[in-house]
């Protein structure tokens, strides 16, 4: 699911960042969770637009445009 909606955003220079194959499913604790794993391994620098992603069961969806 999460390479299908990485897909459609269409984001060239994008990266995705996941840690369900280290944690498995941690639910709403997913985003600060993979954030925090990004930040710690460098992946994300002062001043990137980082967009914040959730989506889950039933049609909730939840997304944010922030600068690290």
């Amino acid at each position: 699911m999460l390479d299908d909606v990485f897909t459609h955003l269409a984001l060239p220079h994008a990266r995705m960042h996941r840690t369900v194959t280290h944690y498995g499913n941690t639910g709403a604790a997913s985003i600060p969770i993979t954030l925090d794993a990004a930040v710690r391994a460098g992946e994300i620098n002062p001043g990137e637009l980082v967009l914040l992603a959730g989506f889950g069961g039933g049609m909730a969806a939840s997304f944010a445009l922030v600068e690290w």
